[in-house]
């Protein structure tokens, strides 16, 4: 049984988080492109951000990148979102990374062993992997922006077995 505090608690926090989830209705979106009406990125780059979207969050029996439009979430947020700067150096690092990948790498078979092998130097501390590294960042933070991959990757796992709030250490 509640205690009337408890109850007064979970009353407030109730309106509370409906008043807040209706200051969020007009919370600003990013219209996602389509291959067809892109904003941003030439056909080139978008091959290529497709291309390493697609290894690096594959569909499994979840949706994959391309399934939920991640290069296309990109593509609206470099157009609506990011200032000059921002979209000259997100073009210049597209340049470097298809440089670095070869011309043939939207197209190779060989290409999951090349990403594998450019995310390892670039995480081994190697220099002059930053546009690599941020674009890699920005495609998975573009996934879970989306209602898939916030609801169908994002969740809470129960840990198994039993929990014991106090023990003695």
């Amino acid at each position: 049984m509640k205690t009337r505090r408890e109850v007064l608690q979970g009353l407030i926090v109730s309106i509370g988080g409906a008043s807040m989830l209706a200051a969020c209705d007009n919370a600003a979106r990013v219209a996602v492109s389509n291959s067809q009406s892109l904003r941003f990125f030439s056909d080139q780059e978008l091959a290529l951000v497709s291309r390493i979207s697609d290894l690096l969050l594959p569909r499994t029996d979840t949706p994959g990148a391309l399934d939920v439009n991640v290069p296309g979430f990109i593509d609206g947020l470099m157009a609506e979102w990011a200032n000059t700067r921002s979209q000259e150096s997100q073009h210049r690092q597209l340049t470097e990374l298809g440089h670095m990948l070869g011309a043939d790498f939207v197209t190779a078979a060989d290409a999951e062993s090349t990403l594998r092998e450019l995310d390892r130097a670039a995480f081994s501390g190697g220099t002059g992997y930053g546009g690599y590294r941020a674009l890699k960042g920005l495609i998975t933070q573009s996934y879970f922006a989306t209602e898939e991959g916030a609801l169908l990757e994002q969740h809470w796992v129960a840990v198994p077995g039993r929990w014991d709030p106090c023990v003695d250490i």
